[in-house]
């Protein structure tokens, strides 16, 4: 297919801002993904084939998210069009676990017991997939199958959040860490601060500042971690702190640790996220299994670097992080677009 010619739409469900970029990137038009609503049967798979039908007819389909994919299949097997699967959720990371949770009963069940079936369907109707990291590729490619091209293109930070940023003078002499997440198991902030006492026996002073709207209150009976919620200037989160934590049990490429380095804070982060691929190049002992004890473990073994040390290691995670522009990312997003429209 001519990348220059396609006529090409990206199908979201409240798209991601950097996914926005994407699709402006590459003259895609955002089609959103609820447009029927069926009552009783909202959040049905029944649901998102209707939903798939009435899309307007493209060229191409860039599908953001797993509600928007199911419609996208349904659309894509009646009436054509190429499906491009920007996968930049975990919707495929736990297919065939006992423990897997879909939207539904029905998509938890197809989740838990029908892996054959998934991959069929994903390898007849999913065209190509731009992952938004080498990890999304690795449990994408499953799914999709050897011969189905997958290309790679990282989010990137707001511009406004990557000018105040880089700016900023963390506390390097400190011994606080700083994780910034939404409330969700995934983000895996409970086992960081459950991991918090066994920092402590080391170093008494250790603080953990848990940035983010929703977190429970008690999280800050267990000493040391501060609860501190919402704040409205990412700055003022990461200033204090000489340490940045993303304690993900899954996570495709969270912006927040892109955020942190560009603040200069070296990012500690666990082997299921994807921006283990940034951390492991400031230094391969910033990739931590998801457990209390690899957490714990991770942010000894940085406290008890010194000042020097640390200097250094912040200035590699600000060169790291400046990496992560707009401009920069969207035209990278539009090479890898353009990849696999023509292998298509």
């Amino acid at each position: 297919m001519d990348p220059d010619t396609a006529r090409v739409a990206m199908l979201h469900q409240d798209p991601h801002p950097a996914h926005r970029g994407f699709a402006e990137a590459v003259g895609a038009d955002l089609v959103d993904y609820h447009r029927l609503s069926l009552g009783p049967l909202e959040g049905t798979v029944a649901e998102d084939g209707l939903n798939g039908l009435a899309y307007p007819n493209y060229d191409a389909y860039i599908v953001e998210g797993s509600r928007p994919l199911y419609a996208a299949l349904a659309r894509r097997f009646t009436r054509g069009g190429k499906l491009i699967y920007l996968c930049a959720d975990h919707g495929l990371y736990q297919l065939g676990n006992a423990d897997f949770e879909g939207s539904s009963t029905v998509k938890s069940l197809v989740g838990k017991f029908g892996t054959p079936l998934v991959r069929a369907v994903g390898r007849r109707g999913i065209d190509g997939v731009i992952a938004v990291s080498e990890f999304a590729a690795e449990f994408t490619r499953p799914v999709v199958g050897p011969d189905t091209p997958i290309e790679v293109a990282h989010p990137f930070v707001q511009q406004a959040e990557y000018d105040a940023l880089g700016g900023v003078e963390p506390d390097l002499d400190s011994n606080v860490a700083v994780t910034v997440a939404r409330p969700w198991k995934y983000k895996g902030v409970d086992m960081l601060v459950e991991a918090w006492p066994r920092v402590r026996e080391q170093f008494p002073d250790a603080q953990l500042h848990v940035v983010g709207k929703g977190h429970p209150d008690d999280y800050g009976t267990t000493p040391g971690v501060r609860v501190r919620g919402y704040v409205e200037d990412l700055a003022d989160a990461f200033a204090p702190a000489s340490l940045f934590v993303q304690p993900s049990r899954m996570d495709t490429f969270p912006v927040s640790t892109l955020e942190a380095m560009r603040a200069g804070l070296p990012p500690l982060v666990t082997r299921t996220a994807g921006t283990r691929s940034e951390a492991r190049e400031i230094d391969p002992l910033f990739v931590a299994e998801p457990n209390p004890e690899a957490l714990a473990r991770g942010v000894r073994e940085y406290f008890v670097r010194d000042t020097a040390e640390r200097r250094r290691l912040s200035a590699a995670a600000r060169e790291r992080g400046s990496r992560f522009d707009p401009e920069s990312r969207k035209a990278a997003f539009g090479r890898a677009f353009r990849d696999v429209l023509k292998e298509l």
